[in-house]
C-alpha cells in the first residue's frame, strides 16, 4: 500500500501539498545508498504506537496522526538490505517537510501533516522476544482478605534519609526536578558500553539508594550504585515488557538496596520533546509507583548513546537531571537533562 505525506498549512489547515512519501524520504537516505549501484527499493513500516504530536523546527510542524508514531525503513538494493533503523516520523519527515513549507510559504509560521493510506500497525516478520509463559498464579480478592488462611495489609514505607546534593558537586541552582539521578562508579560506563541489541529493545533494573533533598525535603534523589539487565522479559524493536519472574530473579540479588528505577532502549534518535512512548509512560506509572523510581532512556543508534531519566511529575514525566559521580566531585559541575554522544 502506498503511503502519501499530506501538508496542510495555518491554522484553517487547507491541504496545499500531497506527496508519495518514499519520493520525500529518498533524497534523505542519500548517504545509505551512494555506494551502491542500481536502485533502491523502500519498504516502510509504520506502528502503532504513540510519538511525539509536534515537530518543533522552523516553522512549527504538528502531526495529525502522531498515534504511528514511528516508522521502521528498510532499504533492498543490489539483491540484499543496505539499510534498516526505526525512526520516529517526527525526526524523519520533520526536517523535509520544514524546509518545503519554507519554500511554499515563508511567511507561514503553523503548519500541520499526516501520513495518509496507513497500514495495519501489525507486522509478524519483525524481531521479537516473546515473554516466558507464567504458570502456577492465582487472582487474589484482597477485600475477602479476612476469611483467608492468611492477612494481606500494606507494607510500612521505608523511611527516606536526607542526601545533601552539594557534597557531590550538585549545584543546586540547577534543578528542581522532582528527581537528580546520581550515576556511582562505573554506572555510566556500564550504560554506555554494555552490550545491547540493535535489533529489540532491551531493558533491565536500576538497583541503589533513595534519598530527600536536605535542599527541599519533597524533592528526590537517588544514587544509582548497579544495572541489572532484566531475565525472563519480552520485547521486540518497538516494546519491552517485564514479568513476574524479571522481578523476581531482580529481588535475589537487591539484598539491602533499593530499586530506583528501570531503563530500556529506544533504537532511534532522541527527540527534543519527552522521549517516553505512551506504553513506556504506563509501565512505569503502573509498575515504578514511588516518586524516587525512575525511567532512564538509552536512544540507541549505530554510532551513538544518548541517557535520559524521567521522572512522574503530576500527570506527566519529568526530565531528571543527571550527574556522573566519576567526574571529579570537587569541581561543581552542573547536572545535565542526557548524556551520551549527541
Amino acid at each position: 500500500m502506498a503511503l502519501d505525506i499530506e501538508l496542510f498549512r495555518g491554522e484553517s489547515r487547507q491541504l496545499v501539498r500531497t506527496e508519495p512519501l518514499i519520493s520525500l524520504l529518498k533524497p534523505a537516505f542519500a548517504a545509505e545508498t551512494a555506494p551502491f549501484k542500481g536502485s533502491a527499493r523502500f519498504v516502510l513500516m509504520l506502528r502503532n504506537d504513540p510519538g511525539p504530536d509536534t515537530y518543533e523546527g522552523d516553522p512549527h510542524l504538528t502531526n495529525l496522526r502522531a498515534d504511528f508514531g514511528y516508522i521502521h525503513v528498510k532499504i533492498h538494493m543490489e539483491g540484499r538490505v543496505v539499510h534498516q533503523k526505526p525512526y520516529s516520523v517526527n525526526s524523519l519527515v520533520g526536517p523535509i517537510l520544514a524546509r518545503l513549507a519554507r519554500e511554499l510559504a515563508p511567511e507561514e509560521r503553523r503548519w500541520a501533516f499526516r501520513i495518509a493510506g496507513l497500514p495495519s500497525p501489525e507486522d509478524d516478520d519483525s524481531a521479537q522476544r516473546l515473554p516466558p509463559v507464567v504458570d502456577g498464579t492465582d487472582d487474589i480478592d484482597t477485600s475477602r482478605s479476612t476469611r483467608l488462611a492468611f492477612g494481606i495489609r500494606p507494607a510500612a514505607e521505608p523511611q527516606i534519609p536526607l542526601l545533601d546534593l552539594t557534597e557531590y558537586g550538585v549545584e543546586l541552582t540547577d534543578t528542581e526536578a522532582p528527581v537528580t539521578v546520581l550515576l556511582g562508579a562505573g554506572v555510566r560506563r556500564r550504560l554506555m558500553e554494555m552490550e545491547l541489541s540493535t535489533e529489540i529493545e532491551e531493558g533491565g533494573f536500576l538497583v541503589g539508594r533513595a534519598f530527600r533533598r536536605a535542599d527541599i525535603p519533597e524533592l528526590h534523589a537517588v544514587i544509582v550504585d548497579e544495572v541489572l539487565p532484566a531475565e525472563h522479559s519480552g520485547a521486540s524493536l518497538m516494546h519491552f515488557t517485564f514479568t513476574g519472574d524479571s522481578f523476581g530473579a531482580m529481588n535475589r540479588t537487591l539484598g539491602d538496596r533499593q530499586l530506583v528505577g528501570w531503563y530500556h532502549t529506544h533504537l532511534f534518535q532522541t527527540e527534543r520533546t519527552i522521549g517516553l512512548s505512551r506504553t513506556d509512560i504506563d509501565l512505569h506509572r503502573d509498575t515504578f509507583r514511588r516518586p524516587w523510581q525512575v525511567a532512564a532512556l538509552i536512544n540507541l543508534t549505530s554510532r551513538r548513546r544518548v541517557l535520559t531519566c524521567y521522572a512522574s511529575s503530576d500527570d506527566w514525566m519529568a526530565p531528571c537531571p543527571i550527574r556522573n559521580l566519576d567526574d571529579d566531585a570537587d569541581k561543581h559541575r552542573s547536572t545535565h537533562p542526557s548524556l551520551g554522544h549527541h
